[in-house]
């Protein structure tokens, strides 16, 4: 040995670009976590619109034949953009789960008007 330092790792500076690089997309990620949550929360809203229309003319919560078009419009995307269909799968099973717990709830506890609506009270 020559006496002199090898330092294979990153410098400090590098460290220091690494962290402001890291943070700046765990910040863009954040973002699209909160545009995410809120596309859930809507989606959630129409399908409480849904149950209202489903309870007022006796619909049934669970319609196996959309299901069916949910998960096959998902599965097209997934492949369309290279993403796993069984992920988008599973996605939608929680997110069709989800749903039908709140449209049941709607459903089962919703009282009709006199004018042939359902009060919007859930619960």
């Amino acid at each position: 040995m020559n006496g002199s330092m090898h330092n294979h790792g990153p410098g400090s500076g590098e460290i220091d670009l690494a962290k402001r690089d890291l943070d700046a997309l765990r910040a863009q990620l954040d973002r699209i976590d909160d545009r995410l949550l809120e596309d859930v929360r809507a989606r959630i809203e129409v399908c409480m619109s849904i149950a209202h229309l489903k309870r007022r003319y006796s619909i049934p919560v669970m319609q196996p034949q959309r299901v069916g078009v949910v998960h096959e419009h998902a599965h097209r995307f997934a492949l369309d953009h290279d993403l796993s269909p069984d992920f988008l799968h599973e996605l939608y099973d929680l997110l069709i789960a989800e749903t039908c717990r709140v449209e049941d709830r709607i459903v089962d506890s919703a009282q009709m008007t006199p004018d042939g609506d359902t009060d919007s009270t859930v619960g």
